[in-house]
């Protein structure tokens, strides 16, 4: 709103009747992969779930399809009536798997028949790729497996998404360089995938925030160039990256978080507004602790981003990690919703 306060009352009132409300255009995807408070975390909140997306199926070193690795959830969503679109990867992210599937039609045939079949069997609305460590010289076969797949889930009505690494620059196949973002050609897989997830976090530059909005920014001035709002959705990270001594020391959850740092002295504790995300501050003996994480406030200011640009809406990893007050904005986020359909 704050953008429109300067032009003056008129075009305020005429932009609240003719403008579309964002909330309505927004939907939220929630990642689930077998944890401690995962399952719990679906069950007391999947009224404010659109899509839940279970990290459940793997291509193995066979080039087969596991079995699903958790069923509980696949269950619980289908008595919920909560859609569900499961995420399908390859096992250890392993790059030397993934060229043989992209230089194997026959594997790639059997994994989309798979798909379909398991598909009707669950009653799922669709699939998500979430094929990553893939060499940067496999980028086409990667597309064109993309579009193959795309292809014959159109056919069944199923819908398709691609979750896919960010950058903020354009590929240089020439370049010496490369990371698990050169695999991906963004406007080629937006042409045939309903719309892609953006994993929007693991800043490899922060020296605090998993994904701070001056990261999540940059990131979107390039990906916007190159895939049409609407079919992005923005990745948010549940989990928090936990520093000792100014040195990374890996990630924790939000409740864990909480429970360090009730524990610590010389405690504080802030939401940085610039950065948006809520950062722990204490100490434990010798040891300076920093904890940052993803708050609802941190939900909230992402969602104005989503709704600034137009976008599908946002994709978050993962149940189970975040923190519960998402839960109470997203209720407020339904009810704007309800209010603005009547």
């Amino acid at each position: 709103m704050k953008r429109f306060l300067t032009t003056g009352a008129t075009i305020l009132l005429l932009t609240l009747f003719i403008a579309p409300t964002p909330v309505l255009a927004s939907e939220n995807i929630f990642y689930f992969f077998k944890n401690v408070n995962g399952f719990s975390d679906f069950k007391k909140n999947y009224k404010q779930i659109d899509v839940v997306a279970p990290q459940i199926y793997e291509v193995g070193y066979d080039l087969k399809v596991s079995k699903p690795l958790d069923t509980k959830l696949i269950r619980e969503a289908k008595r919920k009536k909560v859609d569900t679109i499961p995420l399908i990867v390859q096992d250890d992210f392993s790059k030397v798997l993934m060229s043989t599937i992209l230089i194997t039609p026959q594997a790639q045939d059997d994994i989309i028949a798979f798909m379909i079949k398991e598909a009707k069997k669950n009653k799922y609305a669709g699939w998500q790729f979430d094929f990553e460590n893939i060499n940067h010289l496999d980028r086409d076969m990667y597309t064109a497996f993309v579009a193959k797949t795309a292809e014959a889930l159109k056919k069944e009505d199923l819908s398709f998404s691609v979750a896919v690494v960010v950058r903020s620059s354009d590929y240089d196949p020439s370049s010496k360089n490369q990371d698990w973002s050169s695999a991906y050609d963004y406007k080629a897989i937006a042409k045939h995938a309903d719309f892609l997830s953006l994993m929007t976090y693991d800043d490899p530059n922060s020296i605090g925030p998993v994904a701070s909005i001056p990261y999540v920014e940059r990131i979107l001035g390039y990906m916007l160039t190159q895939v049409p709002a609407e079919k992005l959705s923005l990745g948010i990270p549940f989990y928090c990256w936990q520093w000792q001594n100014g040195v990374r020391a890996g990630s924790t959850t939000y409740y864990l978080a909480t429970k360090a740092y009730k524990k610590g002295t010389d405690r504080k504790r802030e939401y940085i507004e610039e950065l948006g995300a809520e950062k722990f501050s204490f100490k434990t003996q010798h040891v300076e602790h920093e904890i940052w994480c993803d708050s609802d406030k941190s939900i909230e200011a992402k969602q104005a981003i989503v709704d600034r640009e137009g976008m599908r809406g946002f994709s978050v990893w993962a149940l189970g990690q975040g923190d519960s007050a998402i839960w109470s904005l997203l209720k407020k986020e339904q009810k704007k919703r309800t209010l603005a359909e009547k």
